[in-house]
């Protein structure tokens, strides 16, 4: 098979919190109105339940919203901190994403993978990267000044082609 595309990408702490800035940018107003409603929805229910003099059932539902509450506040900041402390960034593993026709491939010196464009969730290009998404939350991290083999032009017209209405730039 030949090599249409490859690149080379650090996966620094820069790359890392610019991935994640760019997803909370992405996903921010969606991500404070289901928190705001479902917010809502708890509050309504714990004041029915208190006019309704189950308090029991109010306690619970209370501390159900608690738990709502740290998952969403708590647990992003959690999640970004581990990656942070991860070997791959810590040690700033390098990527070599390998594009070929039908499928491309991410090896470093760790592992190695093999992806189908018809699986990508989605592919975002931003001013610095692509971020090829394989689902809600976890993305490649393509930087444009990594192309060793074909140019940045290119890719992007051949990345919108393999992967269509999947594709977005910003």
């Amino acid at each position: 098979m030949e090599i249409l595309f490859k690149n080379k990408t650090t996966l620094s702490k820069k790359n890392y919190m610019n991935l994640v800035k760019f997803h909370q940018m992405k996903n921010g107003w969606k991500y404070w109105v289901y928190t705001a409603i479902f917010s809502l929805l708890f509050i309504f229910c714990i004041s029915f339940q208190i006019s309704a003099k189950n308090y029991l059932i109010a306690v619970i539902v209370f501390l159900a919203f608690v738990a709502f509450l740290g998952y969403r506040f708590i647990y992003p900041y959690y999640k970004t901190n581990k990656e942070l402390k991860s070997d791959k960034i810590q040690k700033q593993l390098i990527n070599y994403y390998i594009f070929y026709d039908k499928y491309f491939k991410v090896k470093n010196e760790i592992a190695s993978s093999k992806h189908r464009y018809n699986k990508l969730y989605k592919v975002y290009e931003n001013e610095n990267y692509f971020y090829l998404y394989l689902n809600a939350d976890n993305a490649f991290i393509v930087e444009k000044t990594g192309f060793i083999v074909g140019d940045l032009k290119s890719f992007e017209k051949f990345i919108k082609n393999k992967v269509r209405f999947k594709f977005k730039k910003d």
